[in-house]
């Protein structure tokens, strides 16, 4: 894996690998929206698999994209590529955000999150070759992307989810040593007929 990714998604990887399965399915302030842990892994997942569909588009079209960027986009490009940041609060696209899946516990999810950054960077590496320097798949945001600047976005975003499931993490754990674990809305030891 390319070293700027590959620097974020250690650190992520890390921060999880060490987490039970019950602690990765705790949402921090229940009914808010916010994700557990497990569910900010599976959102990189989700992202790493929308920029996969986007560069197979993009070879199966068998050239660079030709798209110019319109104004907002090129802000939006500035600001986060450029400047590195991501402003917090903003809601996730529905095609990115986590939907119920089995729980998993920190060592499989840690897995999960590199292996799938791996088969992205992969693919980024074919881009490369294919497309040259030239923008080879277009972000929903941002649009055209050349190779370098897909890193880059993921780098920063991992590192902007950071935060989050470092709060999940240390949720989880503070009530878990208070007691019984309200895991999506039922207590832990309840089942659901």
């Amino acid at each position: 894996m390319h070293p700027v990714l590959k620097t974020e998604l250690s650190v992520l990887s890390e921060e999880i690998r060490g987490v039970s399965q019950s602690e990765a399915q705790v949402n921090p302030l229940p009914g808010l929206g916010r994700w557990s842990a497990q569910e900010v892994i599976e959102h990189l997942i989700l992202t790493y698999e929308m920029t996969m569909e986007e560069l197979n588009r993009q070879f199966a079209r068998g050239r660079a994209l030709r798209r110019k960027r319109g104004p907002l986009e090129v802000f939006l490009r500035l600001q986060t590529i450029g400047l590195g940041y991501l402003p917090e609060g903003v809601p996730a696209m529905l095609r990115v955000r986590p939907q119920h899946s089995r729980a998993q516990g920190g060592a499989l999810l840690a897995e999960r999150l590199l292996s799938k950054g791996e088969e992205m960077d992969a693919l980024l590496v074919q881009a490369r070759q294919k497309f040259g320097i030239q923008p080879c798949a277009a972000h929903p945001f941002y649009g055209g992307l050349r190779v370098d600047e897909w890193r880059r976005y993921h780098a920063i975003h991992a590192r902007h989810h950071l935060k989050q499931l470092c709060g999940a993490i240390a949720f989880a754990r503070s009530h878990e040593a208070r007691g019984p674990l309200v895991i999506n809305g039922l207590r832990e030891g309840h089942l659901v007929s």
